[in-house]
C-alpha cells in the first residue's frame, strides 16, 4: 500500500508558486490572470479547466497564462462550454455575452445561437429567435469568450440554450503546445418538448510569443448545434476565434485548427439556420532576421518579464540600441556604451518588445514587460 501511494505522488501532482505552475497527470481548475516569473508546464496528461462563467467575481469564463515559457505537451487546457450562459429563465431567455442569441418568440421559436467569431443562427418556427450578432474582429489582438444561444419558448422557456466557449490566452517568450489539446468550443443547444434552445458560440484562444510551436495538436473554437424541437430547432453557434502571434519564429506541423458553426437544430416548422464559421488568424507581429544562439547569449535583460525597471547587460560594448514594440514603433533608444544600462519600465504598456543593436544589427533580444 505504502509503495503504491508512492508512486501515485510521484507520477501525478500539481505545483505552483510565484515562478512556476506545473500540472502533471492531474487537473486544476483555473481562471482569471496568472504570471509567472519562469514556467509554465502541462504535461503527461494533465488538464488544466477553465472555471465555469457564472457571474461571479471569480468565475468569469477567462483564463490567461503568462510566463517566459509555456509548454503543454500531452495534455489539454479545456474551456468549452464554460463561457457565458445560454438563455434558460423566463426572466432573461436570451443568451448571456456580448453576442448572445435571441430568444424565441413568446407564442413559439426557438432560440437562435450566439456569435463571436460570426453570425449565430436564426431559430426555427414561426417566431425564430435571432441569432446573435458578430463582434470582436479577426486581425486585432484581443481575444474574448463566446456568446449563449436563446431560449426556446411557447409562453414560457422550454428548451435552454447552450453555453459559449471560454476565452484563452497564452502570452510568453516561447511557447509549445505539442501532441495536445487547447478547446473552448460552444455548448449544444438543448432540446425542448416543442421549442429548443440555440446552439452556443465558440470562444477565443490567442496564443502570443517570440517563438510558437504548435506541432501534431488541435486548438477548437468551434460553435455547436442548436437543439431539437417538435415544432421549432434551434439557430446553430457560429464559430470564435483563433489567433497565433509571433514575433521570431513559428513552427507548425500537423495540426488541427477549427472555428466551425455549429449545425441548426431540427423542428417541424421554419427551418433554423446554422451558425456562421469563426475565424483562424496567424501573424508576424514583429519582423526580424534568424538569431543564433551565441547571439542571445552576448545580451541578457534582467528581469524578464519586468514590472517597474529592467536591467540590460552586454558581453561587449554595443553603443546605441533601440527598443520596439510589436508594431514596429520605436519606443526609446539606450546607451549600451558602459555594456550595462537599467531602465524605467513603467510608462511601457504591458507587451513584447525588441532591444536592438544600431550597429549589430544581428544582435536584439525579445523581453516582455508585464506591470
Amino acid at each position: 500500500m505504502h509503495f503504491v501511494l508512492l508512486v501515485f505522488i510521484a507520477l501525478s501532482y500539481v505545483y505552483e508558486d510565484t515562478d512556476s505552475l506545473i500540472v502533471d497527470n492531474d487537473s486544476l481548475t483555473i481562471c482569471g490572470r496568472h504570471q509567472y516569473n519562469v514556467l509554465v508546464d502541462i504535461r503527461n496528461n494533465g488538464i488544466l479547466y477553465v472555471r465555469p462563467w457564472s457571474m461571479a467575481a471569480d468565475s468569469f469564463g477567462v483564463l490567461e497564462l503568462i510566463a517566459p515559457r509555456i509548454m503543454v505537451h500531452t495534455a489539454s487546457i479545456i474551456g468549452s462550454t464554460r463561457g457565458p450562459f445560454g438563455g434558460y429563465l423566463n426572466a432573461h431567455p436570451w443568451g448571456y455575452g456580448t453576442g448572445g442569441g435571441g430568444a424565441g418568440g413568446v407564442s413559439g421559436g426557438a432560440g437562435g445561437g450566439g456569435a463571436y467569431g460570426g453570425n449565430g443562427g436564426m431559430g426555427g418556427d414561426l417566431y425564430g429567435g435571432t441569432g446573435g450578432t458578430i463582434y470582436g474582429n479577426f486581425s486585432d489582438t484581443l481575444i474574448e469568450p463566446g456568446s449563449g444561444g436563446g431560449a426556446g419558448r411557447l409562453s414560457a422557456v422550454d428548451g435552454i440554450g447552450g453555453n459559449g466557449g471560454a476565452m484563452i490566452s497564452l502570452y510568453g517568450v516561447c511557447v509549445i503546445i505539442d501532441t495536445a489539446q487547447i478547446k473552448v468550443s460552444g455548448e449544444r443547444g438543448f432540446d425542448g418538448s416543442l421549442e429548443a434552445g440555440g446552439g452556443g458560440s465558440g470562444g477565443g484562444i490567442r496564443i502570443s510569443a517570440d517563438s510558437v510551436t504548435i506541432r501534431y495538436s488541435g486548438l477548437r473554437a468551434d460553435g455547436n448545434a442548436g437543439g431539437d424541437g417538435s415544432f421549432g430547432g434551434g439557430g446553430g453557434g457560429a464559430g470564435g476565434r483563433i489567433k497565433i502571434f509571433y514575433v521570431q519564429q513559428l513552427d507548425t506541423i500537423g495540426n488541427w485548427l477549427s472555428a466551425y458553426g455549429g449545425y441548426a437544430g431540427t423542428g417541424s416548422y421554419g427551418n433554423p439556420q446554422p451558425g456562421e464559421a469563426g475565424t483562424v488568424h496567424f501573424e508576424q507581429i514583429v519582423g526580424m532576421e534568424e538569431i543564433s544562439d551565441a547571439s542571445v547569449s552576448c545580451i541578457r535583460v534582467l528581469p524578464n518579464p519586468a514590472r517597474t525597471r529592467l536591467s540590460i547587460v552586454t558581453e561587449y560594448t554595443m553603443g546605441i540600441c533601440d527598443i520596439y514594440d510589436v508594431t514596429g514603433a520605436k519606443i526609446l533608444s539606450v546607451d549600451l556604451l558602459q555594456r550595462t544600462a537599467c531602465i524605467d519600465v513603467d510608462d511601457l504598456p504591458n507587451g513584447v518588445y525588441l532591444l536592438k543593436s544600431r550597429n549589430h544589427g544581428t544582435l536584439h533580444r525579445t523581453f516582455i514587460v508585464l506591470h
